[in-house]
């Protein structure tokens, strides 16, 4: 069985909300159902690849496929008084507030916020690896890094 780096797990998880989960809202615009659009006779002149607006497509689709398992995989995390990590997932991600704020609004100094966090991230990755079998993603994106077996 793989065993999974949960340092590197964490700072791939991170990543994913803080630099990556933009990228995929502003690809998508929020706007369009991208699975019924017709790219078939677009041209792009400015393109020396004919394939490109093609593979700009595919990668909106996949952007589009794993943002659609973004708030399921959150509100399957766990909401406990000693494991808040939906709340704090969506305070910071989707309600977009400071750390600060969140450590005062659950309860707990930012020492732990930072260790809840954390634990957040790790319970995130492997629910929302499962949240993109269950949806049937095609493109899926793991946010497990796993340590190298000597």
């Amino acid at each position: 069985m793989l065993e999974i780096d949960e340092k590197a797990t964490i700072k791939n998880t991170r990543k994913f909300f803080e630099k990556d989960l933009e990228r995929y809202q502003t690809m998508c615009a929020g706007r369009y159902d991208i699975h019924s659009l017709n790219f078939d006779n677009i041209k792009v002149n400015s393109s020396i690849n004919s394939d490109a607006v093609a593979s700009r497509y595919n990668l909106i689709i996949a952007y589009n496929d794993r943002l659609a398992c973004l708030k399921p995989a959150i509100d399957n995390c766990a909401n406990e008084p000693t494991k808040p990590y939906k709340r704090v997932l969506e305070l910071r991600y989707l309600k977009h507030m400071q750390a600060w704020q969140i450590a005062e609004n659950i309860g707990y100094s930012h020492t732990q916020y930072g260790t809840i966090l954390n634990r957040a991230f790790l319970q995130f990755a492997d629910i929302y690896l499962m949240e993109q079998l269950k949806q049937g993603v095609n493109d899926i994106l793991d946010l497990h890094e796993y340590k190298k077996v000597a």
